[in-house]
């Protein structure tokens, strides 16, 4: 799933869009008749920059299951999901 996938479910906001998500304000400007109540490119841009990258979850999530440490709740839905 793309982080701009990430970011509109973190807002609460129902979408959908076929082929690859807007990368700048024109691209999703251009798709965001698909999407109730749709927020801003920045509120969505600011959303997306403070998700964590999902490998660098899923690398401490591997690390902590080796050595035998609990997982936060985001590692896990990282894993499993």
């Amino acid at each position: 799933m793309a982080k701009f996938d990430d970011a509109l479910i973190k807002l609460e906001k129902t979408f959908r869009y076929q082929g690859n998500p807007p990368s700048n304000e024109t691209e999703y400007d251009a798709m965001k008749s698909n999407i109730t109540d749709a927020p801003t490119w920045t509120e969505v841009k600011n959303t997306m920059d403070n998700l964590p990258d999902t490998e660098t979850v899923k690398a401490s999530a591997k690390a902590k299951l080796i050595a035998g440490e609990a997982l936060t709740e985001e590692e896990a839905n990282t894993i499993v999901l």
